[in-house]
């Protein structure tokens, strides 16, 4: 994999960076966070204008296939400004379980709606007994009525779940937990628009400042072209999404991580003790070089992952995206840490970015399976099956 960077490529993190550092300030964040997204419309739109949301998109709908390293530059820079937007529930995850599904019309429908910024998009998956995306077994049920479906079953910690125009929500067809022949997961993947009748939707913020929600499913009714993918291809498809989001994650991480040493290590130049700058003393300064080095760890390890992932090999692609998100949530905790300790008492002020950036790490941790179930999943040569063995 060619890690040079085309004309298009560095126009793509120019802009990024242009954008983000002129309109997507501390308080512009804060402001957005106490609206009832957790995030701002208009910032929606403008990466819609800029055409972000159609960057994964594949060119047979009118999207721009960019390629998951195209992903991973947009996605660092907009990390600095701990930018809440969904894009990576809508633009990554949804986008590419939407695009491994057979229905056609459905298909092309919710990608150029995605393309268009007419659509987000939330991944309504995890229930009462899964940890994780990765270990939930499914218990909500899709029945035939009439033509069509009828849905009844608990989703939680749906991110984005309360601004999603369309929730993409897994569901057996038969009464056997969600496992087909081998243990294998058998479960289906529903596009349903967040407005149809017998959705409730209980909001709430979470510690970064952005909203999730658990979401109850009583007598949904369903046309019968509403599955976006049928058993047994739906596991495979969502597994791989998740691995793509959990990339894009790790590189809005490491954006974070490189704002935090930026930041701190303005701090230290002006910040004078003893009538000398803090960036004198030989201990801070060792201190910014162990950030610096965790940093540079995390950049080598995503672009390890990027790689796999382009290669096209299954096992491969898990355990070094698994990798990535384990190592990048051990120096995420260090690097925002350090920054708070290196910054005293003001940085875990509301008013400081610092703090925010601590919290924003412990979200990622915890989205996509936490570091130990990560680990745990770098030694296996295929992902337990959900709700059979946890890590």
């Amino acid at each position: 994999m060619n890690f040079d960077l085309t004309d298009e490529q560095k126009m793509l993190v120019d802009t990024a960076r242009r954008y983000v550092r002129e309109k997507c300030g501390l308080e512009a964040r804060r402001g957005a966070s106490q609206g009832p997204d957790g995030f701002s419309r208009e910032h929606w739109a403008n990466f819609t204008d800029m055409g972000w949301l159609a960057l994964t998109v594949p060119e047979d709908v009118g999207g721009l296939g960019g390629s998951s390293m195209d992903v991973a530059l947009l996605m660092e820079q907009l990390g600095e400004s701990l930018v809440a937007e969904p894009l990576v529930d809508t633009a990554i995850l949804g986008v590419a379980l939407i695009a491994r599904s057979d229905n056609a019309a459905l298909r092309t429908a919710l990608l150029q709606d995605i393309a268009a910024g007419q659509c987000i998009t939330a991944l309504a998956h995890v229930e009462g007994e899964g940890r994780f995306e990765y270990d939930t077994p499914v218990t909500t049920r899709a029945v035939r009525s009439g033509s069509g479906w009828m849905l009844n079953g608990v989703k939680q910690r749906v991110f984005h779940g309360n601004s999603a125009d369309c929730l993409l929500v897994t569901a057996n067809l038969a009464d056997d937990g969600g496992f087909g022949a081998f243990g294998i997961p058998d479960f289906s993947v529903f596009a349903i628009p967040r407005s149809t009748a017998g959705i409730t939707i209980d909001s709430y913020e979470l510690i970064d400042g952005t909203r999730a929600a658990d979401i109850t499913l009583q007598d949904v009714t369903l046309d019968a072209d509403a599955i976006l993918l049928q058993p047994g291809a739906a596991w495979p498809a969502l597994e791989e999404a998740l691995d793509r989001a959990i990339l894009a994650a790790t590189a809005a991480a490491l954006g974070s991580m490189e704002a935090v040493m930026a930041m701190t290590a303005e701090y230290i130049k002006t910040r004078v003790q003893y009538g000398k700058p803090l960036s004198t003393f030989q201990a801070l300064q060792h201190r910014m070089a162990e950030m610096f080095i965790e940093a540079d760890q995390v950049r080598s390890i995503l672009y390890r992952a990027l790689a796999a992932t382009e290669a096209g090999d299954a096992c491969q692609r898990r355990r070094a995206v698994s990798a990535a998100k384990t190592l990048a949530t051990r120096a995420g905790h260090f690097i925002a840490g350090q920054g708070i300790q290196l910054h005293g008492g003001i940085g875990v002020t509301e008013e400081y970015a610092v703090g925010r950036h601590f919290k924003a790490m412990l979200a990622f941790d915890k989205r996509f399976g936490d570091a130990s179930f990560h680990l745990t999943r770098t030694r296996q040569e295929k992902l337990p099956v959900p709700g059979r063995a946890h890590s």
